[in-house]
């Protein structure tokens, strides 16, 4: 595969334009190369070889109104399925197969293997989002993340530089990571060492630093803070940015889907990178949401032909919004909910998102940090960490907050945590259900 700076640049270069193309002729791009897609996986891939039938005419063409009759694919597939579903070759130029450990928010860890396309397209959709905000790409990164030993503190590790690689030496920042083990105020002590404006990590991860820093009398002013994985509440965009005085960007991405979308400079709201992923918003009978309709996020990576993930439904709940004022085209997320498998469950038969109006709530309890778990049909458990010793608690506030949302009867147990209940991999989940139905649970 060419990997040289010139092909980088083009497909950045590509990305810069194609984000103002009309709808037709990025459904044009998008059906070009999901045709390509389907032809290689049906061709390589054991477990498509009848599985996309319902598209394929028989003379060899795609039937496109038919496309919502290919089958769901779920994540259990690719725990269940995974020697079937990797391509036997790939279409030459994509390059090396790597493997991608995700460990899962609510589920069995998968690995998902992608090729090296995936890679360069996906970093040249940062690196576009990165113009959105005027990014200073000759400053330093720190990167908060993993538990890679070599990453660990004080030293941490130099990745080469985030900058694109065509630009001059001198105009291209360092990269520095430091692993999860290190504690907050490690990470703080490594960023200001390392001379960052720049700092990655999770939402929640990354609000915990601005808090310690902001309680610590520890200043540190940044250009732009980024997050990663399934989305930025309004209360922790308001932290980073009070605390940190930075550019906030929210990055909706996953091991499966990579890149899938990044906040608008001009809003809280999310642009698809439909160059990269064709994304579908669902509802529960399968059709296609309309704008401030929640719906299930369904997506089909168009560069991976290393394990293709044909209307891959990751768990996500999204709403879709409407057309951005700043001039670009890509479709618009106007909010990114929760996960699926934490629907909670009404002894009714109703399944509802449980998102409470999180700046508003956040506010008036009285804690930062906090999540809503079911724990019985018509029980919830609200867990929250008291940062504030001098706070108080508005237990009446949140009781008729819970309840006009989720069920006049439900009982509410408050429980108080000394730290943020983070998963194995380092996520943090607002809702939750822990109902015995749920764990595992296929959809």
């Amino acid at each position: 595969m060419d990997t040289t700076p010139s092909r980088r640049q083009r497909i950045y270069e590509m990305l810069m334009e194609s984000q103002y193309w009309p709808p037709e002729q990025m459904r044009e791009f998008q059906r070009s190369q999901l045709a390509q897609l389907l032809r290689h996986a049906r061709a390589t891939v054991p477990f498509y070889k009848t599985r996309l039938d319902p598209v394929f005419k028989k003379d060899g063409e795609i039937d496109w109104d038919r496309w919502q009759d290919i089958p769901i694919l779920k994540r259990h597939h690719l725990v269940e399925q995974r020697d079937s579903m990797l391509a036997r070759r790939l279409p030459p130029g994509h390059g090396k197969v790597a493997e991608l450990f995700s460990s899962g928010s609510t589920a069995t860890p998968v690995v998902a293997s992608h090729n090296s396309l995936v890679k360069w397209v996906s970093r040249a959709a940062v690196h576009r989002s990165h113009r959105w905000y005027d990014l200073d790409w000759s400053q330093n990164l720190v990167i908060w993340k993993g538990g890679d030993e070599k990453a660990a503190w004080p030293d941490g590790v130099e990745e080469g530089s985030w900058a694109p690689s065509w630009l001059a030496p001198d105009a291209r920042g360092r990269r520095h990571v430091i692993n999860r083990l290190a504690t907050e105020d490690q990470v703080l002590d490594f960023a200001l060492r390392k001379r960052a404006k720049h700092l990655w990590s999770s939402s929640q991860s990354l609000q915990s630093l601005a808090l310690l820093a902001e309680k610590s009398g520890i200043e540190i002013k940044l250009d732009s803070v980024t997050t990663f994985g399934t989305g930025l509440t309004r209360d922790e965009g308001a932290d980073l940015s009070r605390v940190f005085e930075a550019k906030v960007i929210s990055n909706y991405s996953s091991q499966e889907g990579h890149k899938i979308g990044i906040t608008c400079e001009t809003g809280r709201h999310y642009h698809l990178n439909v160059e990269l992923n064709f994304v579908e918003l669902l509802d529960d009978e399968g059709r296609q949401c309309q704008i401030g309709q929640p719906g299930r996020v369904v997506f089909t990576p168009l560069f991976n032909t290393a394990q293709p993930l044909i209307r891959y439904e990751q768990g996500d709940i999204a709403i879709p919004g409407k057309t951005c004022a700043c001039g670009k085209t890509l479709p618009v997320l106007q909010e990114i909910s929760g996960r699926i498998t934490h629907l909670f469950h009404l002894p009714d038969g109703r399944k509802i998102s449980p998102i409470l109006d999180d700046h508003h709530f956040t506010a008036n309890f009285g804690a930062k940090t906090w999540q809503l778990v079911q724990t019985a049909p018509l029980a919830v458990d609200l867990r929250y960490v008291q940062t504030d010793p001098g706070a108080v608690i508005n237990i009446a506030y949140a009781e008729d907050a819970i309840r006009r949302r989720i069920h006049q009867d439900v009982r509410i147990k408050f429980v108080r945590l000394a730290t943020t209940p983070l998963t194995a991999g380092g996520k943090f989940i607002q809702y939750k259900s822990e109902l015995p139905h749920h764990r595992g649970n296929r959809g």
